[in-house]
């Protein structure tokens, strides 16, 4: 998703990932029959990894291809560390970061990259705020340089903060205020992961928004924004040496600060399925639902992302197949794993027109789901999820860009960029009984939270 920034700039922020708007992304991919377009390319990079005197974590892929660099800053900062109150700051934090340092003035940052032929970009979510820039290779000196100044020479004033504060604010809007859709995913958050500070998004709240002073916004700079707390990646035609040695020239006198541990986050117990209904002015009614899952990083997270492929990849998906084609109760439908650091969930979710009847789609829905828990599945099947995975994992590092961000991903949110180099080869042992023991661990009903989104008046 694309969050708009100032004006006076070409920059874009990506927004939340977890947005409900999200699911409309996902129901158009699901309604399209995926099919490979040219044989996958190969990583064909090497990795090096070193660690500063201040703790910066910095990892260099070279990849002499093409003469360009991506430039990654990854903080281990997201909306989850917000302070109650305060929801929405981390997203304001990625905002004020383009408002000017020491040595840079407001939006130079990004003018000064697209100057030199670049592009650059920052995104918020729940568990990290990443920036990025991509551009020639030669020009790897200047993205060192803004970034170390937006890391150490932030300058935070009042004006700049009621402005993008405003920016903000608009986006809440657009993204939430009028978009039933996201409204709902918003409920079932709320409702599946109550008790912890994932049940709200980095969107945060409208009152929140407007409560955050610029002392407020310091101190959060001040904990989250440390040189410690932050991978750099560098991915394209380099020299691992020369970019340590201009690493250390940009970043390595910033000193290192007391970056509080992350409390732990459990979900509360859970007995019975959870469900609520929502009427709104929607054309076409959702379910949205979701069995709770681990976190990021737990084993079991592959076999679910083979399952979703199973479920709800193509037309030839077991609820394509079941609920659009054979019972014709849904016009889309499908599931996905949504993990975060701490915690997770097997997304669902079913379109369907308003002649039918809501609890006769999410019985189909949940049907179909849990008959993996007791049905083996076919191994051409199984093969057939596999391939497409690796497939579109492979795909998705076509670009240099894409590659400097799967491995800061690995890094920060699995814990190791050699998580980037296993990737590929994950899904390979994975077997019907993986499968089948998973769906039996997880797809429970108790283990379940579901929202109904209905028409405004509907008679059902």
């Amino acid at each position: 998703m694309e969050a708009q920034a100032p004006k006076q700039t070409k920059r874009t922020t990506t927004l939340w990932i977890t947005s409900g708007v999200v699911i409309v992304a996902v129901v158009a991919a699901a309604l399209a029959v995926w099919t490979l377009t040219k044989p996958p390319s190969t990583v064909v990079g090497a990795i090096t990894a070193y660690t500063l005197d201040n703790g910066l974590r910095l990892i260099v892929y070279q990849d002499t291809t093409a003469p360009v660099v991506s430039v990654n800053v990854w903080y281990r900062v997201g909306s989850k560390d917000e302070p109650t109150g305060k929801r929405g700051m981390a997203h304001l934090m990625e905002h004020m970061m383009y408002k000017g340092s020491k040595n840079v003035g407001p939006e130079e940052h990004s003018k000064l990259i697209d100057q030199a032929g670049g592009q650059d970009n920052a995104f918020t979510r729940d568990d990290v705020t990443g920036y990025w820039a991509r551009l020639p290779k030669e020009k790897l000196d200047l993205a060192l340089y803004l970034f170390s100044e937006q890391m150490h020479n932030l300058v935070l004033t009042q004006e700049h903060l009621d402005s993008e504060r405003e920016v903000v604010k608009e986006e809440w809007r657009v993204r939430l205020e009028n978009q039933p859709v996201s409204k709902a995913f918003d409920k079932f958050r709320d409702i599946a992961f109550a008790g912890t500070p994932y049940a709200k998004g980095p969107e945060g709240y409208m009152e929140d928004l407007d409560s955050i002073t610029l002392e407020d916004l310091q101190n959060f700079y001040q904990t989250y924004y440390a040189v410690n707390n932050a991978v750099l990646v560098v991915a394209g035609d380099v020299r691992p040496d020369e970019v340590l040695s201009l690493t250390k020239k940009h970043f390595g006198e910033i000193p290192k600060a007391q970056t509080p541990a992350p409390p732990p986050i459990t979900l509360p117990p859970q007995t019975e399925m959870r469900e609520e209904t929502l009427e709104m002015a929607v054309q076409l009614p959702v379910i949205i639902g979701g069995y709770r899952l681990p976190g990021s990083g737990h084993p079991d997270q592959p076999i679910l992302e083979v399952i979703s492929f199973i479920l709800s990849r193509g037309q030839s998906s077991r609820l394509y197949r079941q609920l659009v084609r054979e019972q014709q109760i849904s016009v889309a439908a499908g599931g996905f794993p949504l993990v975060f650091k701490d915690l997770g969930t097997m997304l669902i979710y079913a379109f369907f027109t308003p002649d039918k009847d809501p609890t006769q789609v999410k019985e189909a829905l949940l049907t179909e789901i849990e008959r993996l828990a007791t049905e083996p599945i076919d191994e051409k099947e199984l093969q057939k999820a596999k391939n497409q995975l690796t497939a579109q994992y492979i795909f998705s590092l076509d670009s240099i860009s894409m590659v400097a961000n799967a491995i800061a991903e690995a890094e920060v949110i699995y814990g190791d960029y050699k998580e980037f180099e296993k990737a590929k080869t994950k899904y390979d042992n994975i077997t019907a009984a993986d499968v089948q023991r998973v769906a039996q661990a997880y797809f429970k009903r108790e283990n379940l939270t579901i929202v109904t989104l209905k028409p405004e008046g509907g008679t059902q």
